[in-house]
């Protein structure tokens, strides 16, 4: 049976609500009083203010990644600290807001011990940045759904902090190529073709650092790989005030799950790579390959997202933002009776054009 307990949250200095995390101040604000604090303030003054609570749940991890006591929480429900209402959350969220009283809340024991992410990248677009970015998607789609961008929709849109691990892996690829190269010319009696053949040999080394692949079985690996790149020079030491208005979840799927993609995604930068290095000819069949890849490490962090899923007739249609970068991907829904009233649109205007090029013709 699972146990009651308190959720981290942010406190305003000034009027005592809840403070929110701004991509584009970078700070923590508040929404009551409209003031900002720099992360560093607003800790200092929570932890001034916090009553001493006892030790929750210890993790056998090391010393560098242990948390405080108000860091850590084992259960299924929790409190909110401002109007002691119960969230339920499932056993990967990490933050979440207060369906009564709408505050944010962290909470840390998921983000705790050996689940403690490495780095963040914080958010640096916001909501409204997420909103322009469907309506330009959405702009001249005739199609769409008439409420498809409808305010509702749009208020939808969430800031989610999505798992993912970073691959540092060293790599190599040797293989050989079949190519050929094809020459024409002509007399004044014929036409000539030569086709030339070579075997060609190629081999290449390589480490990589920082290939993304999300942590979270929820979300699409390639609707999350279609907003990439993220700016690895951007994250940060983890810190649980980057969560704070947003959601986040932490990883359920291992770092070794991902060794089969992160071969796919070393195997093609070489592809692209050696291929650069074959202009010149007309094909280019590759004959053998042999790809070696050697990881060195994966660092767990959490990336900024903005996701906005749809259902319509039965199917789920996603749009995501990258939070950092701001580039977008998204896959529409379309109103087939819309659909329809266009082509029979279409077909009476061609009737009706077939009918007077048929009055001028006779």
């Amino acid at each position: 049976m699972s146990t009651v307990s308190e959720v981290f949250e942010y406190k305003c200095p000034c009027c005592d609500a809840g403070l929110k995390y701004s991509g584009a101040e970078q700070k923590l604000t508040c929404e009551y009083c409209d003031n900002t604090f720099e992360l560093e303030t607003v800790q200092q003054y929570n932890e001034a203010i916090s009553e001493a609570k006892p030790e929750g749940f210890e993790w056998d991890d090391h010393e560098d990644v242990e948390w405080s006591g108000d860091e850590q929480s084992q259960m299924r429900t929790f409190q909110c600290p401002t109007c002691a209402g119960e969230l339920i959350a499932d056993n990967n969220t990490a933050a979440t807001f207060c369906p009564y009283c709408d505050n944010p809340a962290v909470i840390p024991g998921r983000v705790s011990g050996g689940l403690r992410p490495d780095a963040v990248i914080p958010f640096k677009t916001t909501k409204d940045d997420a909103k322009n970015a469907l309506l330009r998607l959405c702009k001249g789609k005739h199609l769409l759904p008439r409420d498809f961008t409808s305010q509702n929709r749009l208020e939808k849109i969430t800031g989610i902090y999505v798992p993912f691990w970073l691959y540092g892996c060293s790599g190599s690829m040797d293989g050989q190529y079949k190519a050929t190269r094809v020459s024409h010319w002509s007399d004044s009696r014929y036409n000539y073709t030569r086709t030339d053949y070579f075997m060609l040999t190629r081999a290449a080394t390589a480490k990589f650092s920082a290939i993304p692949m999300d942590a979270s079985s929820k979300m699409d690996d390639t609707v999350m790989e279609s907003i990439e790149p993220f700016r690895k020079e951007d994250a940060v030491d983890f810190n649980m005030a980057y969560l704070s208005g947003f959601l986040a979840d932490k990883y359920d799927v291992e770092a070794r799950s991902g060794e089969a993609r992160i071969r796919v995604r070393v195997g093609n930068t070489f592809d692209e790579k050696l291929a650069a290095t074959m202009s010149g000819y007309a094909t280019v069949v590759p004959t053998t390959k042999n790809l070696r890849v050697d990881h060195n490490q994966a660092k767990y962090v959490l990336l900024p997202v903005w996701v906005l899923n749809s259902v319509y007739h039965g199917k789920t249609y996603t749009f995501a933002m990258n939070g950092q970068t701001g580039k977008i991907t998204g896959e529409l829904p379309i109103d087939k009776g819309r659909m329809w009233a266009w082509f029979a649109g279409v077909s009476a205007s061609v009737s009706v054009l077939a009918g007077l090029i048929g009055l001028l013709l006779f």
